[in-house]
């Protein structure tokens, strides 16, 4: 006998249970950030649209209501709101749209490159590539700024393969083209190699971010890059030092008299003694491909054979070469020891490399990190977009007195950008880590102290250096828009002098990270000492009786304005370059002994 049986009812809900109102999102707050970041995107694509139009126009037409400055300001800050909303917003449609914003920019960029220019004028004479610089390289590296979140979010795997293969073949193409081109043409080197170089290496890292590079084609890519970092550096040392050395033959290193002059073959035999060490290090680097150690080893006795011949033999070459080494070996040399250097800190196991890697990396998978770099690039371009009108309007009475660059650089746009740019970069060192507890972690890993402290300072003093690299590729086309030669030298004892303030600024916003686990707290103390080091600037120039005449022109010395103007006056004050560099060894001295001693409490 079978008995059915009925499924008792439900009871009713509850009355709060009814009232609740349905969740539409994971949460409120998620839901609001979502409908901010797409606020702030919709702005910046208004400020993008506004400022481009400005620009045009007033490139095409009679200049109108507002001026080429204005519109450089809106575009440059459009493309910062953009870029917030795409680093924050993980919608599909959203991630898409940036994609093919990407897209857009370099077509963009390869447009303005090969189009002939300038594109408005009227003049029947244009020249073929005319607007590659800045307008190609702004175009791409806006490009690869647009592409990374975009590879970062993309779920189908088809679309970020196609993606990550795209900035692969530019990267490579861009990269190892511009140095065969500059080989081939030297004159191509100074100003569009160099800037299609680093836009490259740029690409290339970026492909190797996404990428797995223990093993593989990631591993691949980085030996690769590095291997051709190598041979153009060796090969434009080579093309720079041989034929004088073999010129000059032993005369070289003998007296007038005809005797052997001591100071002068000590150097001979050192380089001697250097190359054949790089051909013995060829032989013991077992880790290594045997054709590349191969590779090493016969560089290594070539190099080694040219001097010993150079210096027993006459008359190897007697036509004097034309000069090689300033500025094309210089380029190439530097060229390829930046992309030897990037490949052995991407392949590196060292546990300081590995850790400053991973720091650096931070920097690129972060919205602050991107928001800091494009910022900077925004203030720098609308810096120097008022820099050309100042130079165009100055040509026309006269012209500026040397050195020009210092109109550009001691300006109140690019002083607000180092003030702002230093706490954002320095506040999450490790107040983040404290915060999250990861700190702990780091600090009870296989190394102690130093290796943690030193590599996230390493990394953030290189992302500082970095911000600063749109300023000099700005400059490379200052020629073609305003007419007007430089002279270009002042910019190296500038970036020199940049980058021992940075170890200053960065070391002390370091220090006062480790203070509190507050990035904001962080944040403004390190904005109140770079105030500090801006107002021993106004002490040089102000009347205070109550200061030592001593005092007051030590702490004017202070002032990085001060530097800025020395060093772009061709004058690189080594003292100052020291004291700044000590400020940045003692501030890393000082937090490695905060973390210590909390460790030990």
């Amino acid at each position: 006998m079978s008995t059915s049986t009925t499924d008792p009812i439900a009871p009713p809900p509850a009355a709060d249970a009814v009232a609740r109102p349905a969740e539409t999102a994971p949460s409120q707050s998620y839901d609001e950030g979502q409908s901010f970041g797409r606020l702030v995107g919709f702005v910046g694509l208004f400020g993008l649209v506004l400022g481009s139009v400005v620009i045009i126009t007033n490139q095409a037409m009679t200049p109108r209501l507002f001026g080429s400055g204005f519109g450089y300001l809106a575009a440059a800050a459009g493309i910062v709101l953009m870029l917030y909303h795409a680093s924050r917003d993980g919608e599909q449609e959203v991630r898409r749209l940036y994609g093919l914003l990407a897209a857009a920019f370099l077509v963009l960029g390869v447009g303005a490159s090969v189009l002939k220019g300038p594109i408005f004028s009227t003049t029947a004479t244009k020249t073929f590539g005319y607007n590659l610089l800045p307008w190609g390289v702004t175009f791409g590296a806006l490009s690869l700024v647009f592409a990374i979140p975009f590879v970062r979010h993309e779920t189908d795997r088809r679309y970020r393969d196609a993606a990550i293969l795209a900035i692969l073949a530019i990267g490579a193409l861009l990269a190892v083209g511009s140095i065969v081109v500059g080989v081939m043409k030297p004159d191509t080197l100074v100003g569009p190699g160099v800037a299609l170089a680093l836009l490259g290496l740029a690409f290339l890292c970026a492909y190797m971010t996404q990428v797995d590079t223990s093993e593989g084609i990631g591993f691949q890519v980085a030996f690769l890059l590095g291997a051709v970092g190598a041979c153009v550096a060796a090969g434009a040392f080579a093309r720079s030092a041989f034929p004088p050395v073999l010129v000059e033959g032993p005369n070289a290193i003998r007296r007038v008299t005809g005797e052997i002059d001591m100071w002068k073959l000590i150097p001979r035999l050192v380089s001697i003694g250097i190359f054949l060490g790089v051909a013995y290090l060829g032989y013991r680097a077992k880790s290594l491909p045997g054709w590349l150690r191969g590779v090493i080893g016969a560089a290594g006795l070539a190099a080694a054979g040219v001097f010993v011949m150079a210096s027993v033999k006459a008359n190897l070459l007697t036509t004097s070469p034309a000069p090689y080494l300033v500025p094309t070996g210089v380029i190439l040399i530097g060229l390829g020891l930046l992309y030897l250097a990037v490949a052995l800190a991407i392949c590196s196991d060292n546990p300081f490399v590995t850790l400053t890697r991973r720091e650096l990396a931070a920097f690129f998978l972060s919205p602050v990190g991107f928001l800091v770099l494009a910022g900077m690039a925004a203030i720098e371009w609308v810096g120097y977009a008022f820099f050309v009108e100042q130079v165009q309007s100055a040509s026309r009475r006269g012209g500026l007195d040397e050195p020009i660059v210092s109109q550009l650089f001691v300006a109140l746009i690019p002083v607000i950008g180092l003030l702002l740019e230093v706490p954002a970069i320095t506040m999450r060192l490790i107040a983040e880590e404290k915060k999250t507890g990861s700190l702990e972690v780091l600090l009870t890993a296989p190394v102690n102290e130093w290796p943690v402290v030193a590599s996230k300072f390493l990394a953030a003093w290189l992302f500082f250096m970095l911000t600063w690299v749109p300023m000099g590729l700005y400059l490379i086309a200052l020629r073609a828009e305003g007419g007007v030669p430089f002279d270009y030298r002042p910019l190296l004892s500038f970036y020199i002098a940049l980058g021992a303030q940075g170890l200053a600024f960065v070391g002390l916003g370091l220090f006062f990270s480790t203070l509190t686990r507050n990035q904001i707290i962080a944040a403004v103390l390190t904005f109140a000492v770079m105030i500090l080091f801006l107002a021993t600037y106004l002490v040089k120039f102000s009347a205070l009786p109550f200061l030592p005449p001593l005092l007051q022109t030590l702490l004017g010395k202070l002032s990085f304005i001060h530097m800025w103007q020395e060093s772009l006056g061709g004058r690189l004050p080594l003292r100052d370059v020291l004291v700044f560099a000590s400020i940045g060894v003692f501030s890393l001295f000082l937090s490695v002994k905060v973390l210590e001693a909390r460790k030990w409490n």
